[in-house]
């Protein structure tokens, strides 16, 4: 990290370039475990993985992740959570993203198949071992981009793109409920859903948080109405450094998420917060950004699940093992497993809040930093603030 960047300006940024520079520091000093050299001309499957890039929206970069390695990761990155991250980040590092500065008919008809298919890319130049960062795929310009084979596209994903008064958000609630989360993600970045008139490219991490909070508003139209949880709960998950605990109030709707990036970490140290209560958040989680709508997701699938309703504050811890931010696919999947396993239960908040200070640590630091838990210790009800 450069000394003329301040650590707090990292972790809300992380890796958008709001430093103004031209490159992100923090990727650029953790380089590839594992030397690869690509040629120019590659033939190799698509795992599927459809990237459209933000930098320079709306010329983007567009194009296919090609797997040389051999094998096909799972799309979303899910897999990973069975690998240690030595071996996950090595795994991307062996994939290659050819692109081109438009979309072009060939790379849509890959994005929208729901299995691997082989792409030939013939490179603008080769790579060089150097310019690999670990954990980045590789992306290159491509002279041309061609399939070898025929993508399998389902016939109800023809409908739902060759309609013309389907709106966006519910094509994503149906391809999200026919073919998952990652599928819709990938059909939305091609620019083939919603009316006709307003379909566009749509950046893959904008496109992410676009899924999470389409389905989050589809959640939460369905647990407003359920009884409150009779129990305070406490839930902890732990992967690659990052510790998750989470807490669920018997109350309405609120949710918070506090994440700590510890020195040595990715983005380095201090908490960042962000909150929403009652209704969910309207401007955009600036502090925790596309993590905050991932978690919050998960956390909405678990309680319409079980048809109750409750308040949620996520702690998140990031240790110096963490050494490279991976993606909100990690947040994602930690918080779907701390929530699958079995809580602590407590019968009053400061019981429960004890215990979270002894999973946490420094808890003062925590408890004065959270929102929600200066308005839970009032005793109030969410309905007194409006």
């Amino acid at each position: 990290m450069s000394p003329a960047i301040k650590p707090e300006t990292c972790i809300r940024c992380k890796g958008k370039l709001w430093c103004g520079l031209p490159r992100c520091p923090v990727y650029d000093r953790v380089r590839s475990l594992k030397p690869v050299q690509f040629r120019r001309e590659l033939e190799a499957p698509s795992p599927p993985f459809y990237m459209v890039s933000w930098k320079g929206y709306p010329q983007v970069a567009v194009g296919p992740n090609l797997s040389v390695s051999g094998g096909v990761e799972a799309e979303g990155n899910g897999g990973g959570m069975n690998q240690t991250m030595d071996e996950f980040l090595v795994g991307m590092s062996s994939q290659v993203r050819p692109y081109q500065v438009r979309a072009i008919r060939s790379t849509e008809e890959a994005a929208l198949s729901i299995e691997p298919v082989f792409v030939n890319a013939e490179l603008k130049h080769s790579l060089r071992i150097d310019e690999f960062d670990l954990g980045r795929t590789p992306t290159v310009l491509a002279r041309t981009i061609r399939l070898e084979d025929t993508p399998k596209i389902p016939g109800k994903v023809f409908e739902i793109v060759d309609s013309t008064d389907l709106k966006a958000g519910e094509a994503v609630l149906d391809l999200s409920g026919h073919f998952g989360f990652d599928y819709a993600v990938r059909v939305l970045s091609t620019g083939n859903l919603g009316i006709p008139s307003e379909r566009k490219l749509v950046p893959t991490r904008w496109a992410i948080t676009a899924v999470d909070s389409v389905i989050a508003k589809d959640l939460f139209g369905t647990i407003r109405h359920h009884p409150e949880i009779p129990t305070y709960e406490i839930y902890e998950y732990s992967h690659w450094d990052n510790q998750f605990v989470i807490l669920l109030v018997p109350w309405g709707w609120a949710f918070e998420m506090l994440e700590q990036w510890f020195s040595g970490s990715a983005w380095g140290g201090g908490i960042m917060q962000d909150h929403e209560y009652g209704r969910l958040k309207k401007d955009y989680a600036s502090n925790i950004t596309g993590a905050y709508y991932s978690a919050r997701m998960e956390v909405l699938r678990h309680l319409a699940g079980r048809r109750k309703r409750a308040t949620a504050i996520i702690f998140r811890r990031i240790g110096e093992g963490y050494v490279f931010p991976v993606g909100v696919w990690h947040v994602r999947e930690c918080v779907k497993e701390a929530l699958a396993g079995k809580p602590e239960k407590f019968g009053d908040l400061e019981g429960a809040l004890a215990r979270v200070g002894q999973k946490m640590g420094n808890w003062d630091s925590w408890r004065t930093r959270s929102v929600l838990l200066g308005m839970l210790k009032t005793q109030k009800r969410l309905g007194d603030y409006f």
